[in-house]
């Protein structure tokens, strides 16, 4: 076997065994927790000095040998390097653990090794601190580099210190014993740059792993955050259903019934809902819900073309077998853009159809009285005017003439009012109803014909939510302009949309308005006719939130702008 004259291959098998040794050894670094670390400053360097203290404790080559041979070898580059790491707390416990064994080992310990070892310590607190300084190398190699020059020049320095005390200045002291020693001291730069490496690799996995526990930590609270966020917004959905008045059914694309509440539970009956719970019995079909009902096909008739337009919204009444109806709406259910369903709603309407009926029969009954008694007033007005007819020819006193004068207008001033009230009975008598606006201006011009007006209708098919005497409103808007525009021969009928409203607008080529006028028109009683045309006008608008006013210029015409609010109007 080959030998080196200044180094015996026992030697070199020997520093390979321990920086094994120590290599394995200091995987024990990776058991240091770092959960701990975060609470308490002290368990860290703690730790790391009790990993290292049993690395030097297996290291010490004594121990592995049985002999009183050197303690304190290669194994010093752990108390350097445990300062680095944990701070000056590792270092000095490594530092006691490797005097205690030497002690143990030889009864006593060198100046030389106390002087090496508090050295080591001084140098891992060096690089503890350099660590946070700008022109410390931020490269791990680099670092643990010079951390093991730092190593070698601390034992190079001691061992000279040692053969001093031992056989005083000699030829020994010099060149000679740095190139014996040179192999120690390659070996122990190498072992802090290999231990390093190994602790840096270790660090950066376990840095790795900390950031992989805190984006599990934090998606863990997000799932908790969000849990929490749609448990009580299922709680806030479950109150808000149970407490409506109407029975509520949600219906996938596929007819299933998916959910319900409990009125809807009693009203078809379903299962029952569990307590906190909303209806998922999944109940094949609408069937269901149609036994319920006094006429099934019906119900399906209604419900037919949901299947190919999801996105028609429905509103309907149905009688049910007991005789109770219910108001049936029904609204797409929408994830996104995408509609899975629908929401029916049902909502009783008994008692209000019962009222309904009632008042309608009142109505009636009171209709047929005022037509009754508007008949029999009109018959003994025709005969006062006959009287007064007869009076006229046989009279012959000139002030008797003025007063039969004065009570011929008032009989027809009485004949007028009673008129009004024969065309205006049926105002809000009947539901509003979508009308085409264009087709009712056109039908009421109809009655002017021959009056030598161009009529101009540029609606496009709109329609209005407006009571059915809606058609009344033009033809007295048309009797107005004819009666006071003087000149009248175009009347129009356009539309303004002016989001979120729809204007109507009414304009002639007559006189006008007079400025003080415009709001004046439409009190009751005001104009020169019977001043309750353009009063009722107002009136029969204002039953769907309908307004009116007039915008027009004075000796331009007239221009009437009729304000359909939003919801009560559609564009075809």
């Amino acid at each position: 076997m080959i030998e080196l004259p200044f180094m015996t291959m026992d030697i070199v098998r020997s520093m390979i065994q321990n920086i094994a040794i120590i290599a394995l050894l200091i995987l024990l670094y990776t058991f240091v927790p770092d959960s701990y670390s975060k609470k308490s400053k002290l368990f860290s360097p703690v730790s790391i000095g009790i990993i290292f203290g049993l690395v030097a404790v297996f290291s010490i080559p004594s121990f592995w040998q049985n002999g009183n041979g050197q303690v304190i070898g290669l194994n010093f580059t752990l108390v350097p390097l445990s300062g680095f790491i944990g701070g000056p707390i590792s270092s000095v416990f490594v530092a006691l653990v490797l005097l205690v064994g030497t002690y143990m080992s030889t009864g006593s310990v060198a100046c030389s090794e106390l002087i090496m070892v508090m050295s080591g310590i001084l140098l891992g607190a060096f690089f503890y601190n350099g660590r946070s300084w700008k022109w410390f190398p931020r490269s791990f190699i680099v670092q643990y580099l010079l951390l093991g020059m730092g190593v070698a020049l601390i034992e190079f320095y001691s061992s000279l210190v040692s053969i001093n005390l031992q056989s005083g200045p000699g030829p020994q002291s010099g060149s000679s014993m740095f190139i014996a020693m040179l192999p120690f001291f390659v070996a122990s730069c190498v072992l802090t740059v290999i231990l390093g490496s190994i602790i840096w690799f270790i660090d950066q996995r376990k840095e790795a792993n900390r950031e992989l526990l805190t984006y599990r930590d934090h998606l863990e609270d997000l799932v908790n955050e969000r849990t929490t966020e749609l448990r009580h917004a299922n709680s806030l959905q479950h109150a808000t259903i149970e407490s409506t008045a109407d029975a509520i059914v949600v219906i996938d694309r596929d007819d299933i019934i998916r959910a319900y509440n409990q009125k809807a539970a009693h009203l078809f009956g379903l299962p029952p809902i569990p307590e906190g719970g909303t209806g998922q019995s999944a109940i094949k079909r609408t069937g269901r819900l149609a036994a319920s009902l006094s006429d099934p096909e019906e119900f399906f008739r209604l419900i037919k073309p949901l299947s190919e337009s999801s996105e028609q919204i429905v509103t309907t009444n149905l009688t049910f077998s007991d005789g109770s109806i219910y108001e049936l709406y029904v609204h797409p259910q929408r994830i996104g853009d995408q509609i899975v369903g629908r929401v029916w709603s049902f909502h009783d309407i008994t008692k209000k159809r019962e009222a309904e009926e009632t008042i309608e029969g009142t109505n009636k009954k009171l209709l047929l009285l005022a037509n009754i008694t508007r008949h029999d007033i009109l018959n003994q007005m025709t005969a006062l005017f006959g009287y007064l007819e007869l009076l006229d020819m046989k009279n012959r006193d000139p002030d008797a003439f003025t007063h039969l004068i004065a009570m011929r207008k008032s009989l027809e001033k009485i004949q007028e009012q009673l008129e009004f009230t024969r065309d205006y009975q049926d105002l809000g008598l009947k539901k509003p109803d979508w009308q085409d606006a264009g087709a009712a201006f056109i039908e009421a011009a109809e009655s002017f014909r021959g009056k030598n007006i161009a009529f101009s209708c540029e609606t496009g098919g709109v329609e209005i939510l407006a009571d059915p005497m809606i058609g009344q409103v033009f033809y007295n808007l048309i009797d107005n302009s004819l009666r006071h525009g003087e000149r009248v021969s175009e009347i129009r009928l356009s539309v303004k949309k002016d989001d979120p409203y729809l204007d109507l607008v009414y304009e002639d080529n007559g006189t006008g308005v007079l400025p003080e006028e415009k709001e004046k028109i439409f009190l009751k009683g005001f104009g020169k006719h019977t001043g309750l045309g353009m009063f009722l006008i107002q009136e029969i608008l204002s039953i769907t939130g309908i307004t009116i006013r007039e915008t027009g210029t004075y000796h331009q015409g007239v221009r009437f702008e009729i304000r359909v609010p939003p919801g009560k109007f559609r564009l075809s």
